[in-house]
């Protein structure tokens, strides 16, 4: 079984390093800085689930030097998706699945088009995990959870069977379009509100108002999702909202805001601008995700 992971960030690194406790040949794509601390040092991971490890897989900057792989799993920002696609096209054979564990709710759409003929696994991933300034990859809390589409298929039983161990539990179901979703909406609220106030998410949550805004942000992305005809629960927005309310440790924040920090845009077209972008074209008032979007537009800008 070969197998290759794109996007080594702290997803796509915890990804691989359980692919790397159990699988032998395991190729990593990284460029530049990253490529160089992963030769030098190894894929290190810190891990409150699985603990401390040290893995040392190939590394390459040019996928087809690694040849044809039975699973591609990619784990990129979503901008970067079509480039990191069209670069495995070398790494795709007659048996080749891809599956793509990102954010966002179009990639599905984005993959499909660059090869519409290969078997694409949909998932959901509910994880707090990053990479550290020298490349190393953090695990925080006991839980890692990913959803899949409904294993019904080879494809998908083989996506299934290579991720199951210890460290990500995982769920097939054939409501993944849903669930999907679900960690859409979240985000819309998450990643958006700590980015707008570069913040965490303890501060989010000590203020009413910020509080009252952060809901507002769940509920205009989930008339979104509805409007697109997404069959999603009556009180999902109350229930996403709770469980972060309820979540023990709020000094964690989001990928979008350690960007915005960093004055990099990184996701912000995938929440803020798809949803402020589709509600436009739907006819759906969204004043709260228009005004995070625009401000931190700015942020981008001027680097505020």
């Amino acid at each position: 079984m070969k197998i290759m992971i794109t996007g080594i960030g702290g997803v796509g690194g915890y990804i691989a390093s359980i692919l790397c406790m159990h699988y032998p040949q395991v190729t990593l794509i990284a460029r530049g800085e990253r490529k160089n601390a992963l030769l030098r040092d190894g894929l290190r991971l810190y891990s409150d689930l699985l603990g401390t490890h040290c893995f040392h897989p190939a590394v390459t900057d040019t996928p087809a030097a690694a040849g044809v792989q039975d699973v591609l799993f990619v784990c990129v920002k979503n901008p970067s998706l079509a480039e990191a696609l069209q670069a495995l096209q070398p790494c795709i054979g007659a048996h080749t699945v891809i599956c793509c564990i990102m954010n966002g709710v179009s990639y599905a759409q984005i993959a499909a088009q660059i090869f519409p003929h290969v078997p694409l696994v949909e998932t959901c991933i509910y994880i707090t995990s990053a990479y550290e300034a020298d490349y190393a990859i953090r695990q925080r809390g006991k839980y890692a959870h990913l959803y899949l589409g409904a294993a019904t298929d080879v494809p998908h039983r083989q996506v299934l069977q290579l991720l199951q161990h210890n460290g990500l539990k995982c769920t097939a179901t054939p409501a993944i379009q849903q669930e999907i979703w679900c960690k859409y909406i979240l985000n819309c609220a998450y990643n958006v509100s700590t980015a707008y106030f570069k913040s965490d998410v303890a501060y989010i949550f000590s203020s009413p108002r910020r509080q009252n805004e952060f809901r507002l942000l769940l509920q205009e992305a989930a008339a979104v999702g509805r409007g697109l005809g997404i069959d999603l629960p009556c009180s999902i927005e109350e229930t996403i909202y709770n469980r972060v309310a309820a979540q023990k440790d709020k000094t964690v924040t989001s990928s979008l805001a350690r960007d915005i920090r960093q004055g990099r845009a990184g996701e912000l077209e995938t929440f803020s601008g798809y949803i402020v972008k589709t509600a436009a074209a739907l006819g759906i008032p969204v004043p709260y995700s228009r005004k995070y979007y625009t401000t931190l537009q700015e942020y981008c800008r001027t680097g505020a």
